[in-house]
């Protein structure tokens, strides 16, 4: 073997031995950048509310000031919907959502509307009243609730029956002027 081979055969191994530490550091990399972002999109605390669930109790404070719980409308079909005034689909979906609450006008039926804006009651209200709205908004700046639920992409909508059960849940937006989107909540009211 020639001196010239000597000196390249180590140097091509060391080459290659770098190319294989920066690729598994890549790896490393890629691999933390991905449980790091898996991380950030799931819900924090508890677990991920769905049908069947029992919905979980929670007392908020509305946009007249009032503390209102779930549990002050015991024995009624109630619509949790979580949403925000800087999300596009949840402004989208509002006229939508008011449209459903002056058609139903069921005595046994309540919306809930928890917005998640940190820019608290100020916002929304300017919101609401810009929008001609008057569903009932809760406020849920810390998304306490939010959370609670497993809410973590807006907006989203829980449908619970009389006994506190979720029934129904929607995961983005709906259009709540069509029959079909609404079917079983007036199931829900008919079954009394």
């Amino acid at each position: 073997m020639s001196e010239t081979e000597k000196t390249l055969k180590p140097g091509i191994r060391t080459s290659s031995a770098k190319q294989r530490t920066l690729l598994a550091v890549f790896t490393l990399l890629i691999a933390l950048f991905v449980i790091l972002l898996s991380a950030r999109c799931t819900p924090k605390e508890g677990k991920i509310i769905g049908y069947g669930d029992r919905a979980p109790g929670f007392s908020l404070q509305a946009l007249d000031g009032k503390t209102v719980s779930l549990a002050d409308f015991r024995g009624k079909v109630i619509l949790v919907h979580f949403w925000a005034t800087w999300c596009p689909p949840c402004v989208e979906e509002m006229p939508a959502l008011e449209q459903f609450a002056r058609s139903i006008r069921a005595k046994d039926f309540q919306i809930l509307a928890v917005s998640v804006d940190e820019g608290g009651a100020a916002a929304v209200a300017a919101f609401m009243q810009k929008n001609g709205l008057s569903i009932p908004v809760l406020l849920d700046p810390s998304r306490s609730i939010a959370k609670l639920y497993g809410t973590f992409k807006f907006p989203e909508t829980y449908v619970i029956d009389r006994q506190g059960v979720v029934r129904d849940k929607a995961i983005g937006p709906r259009d709540w002027t069509v029959p079909s989107n609404t079917s079983i909540i007036r199931q829900l009211l008919e079954a009394g």
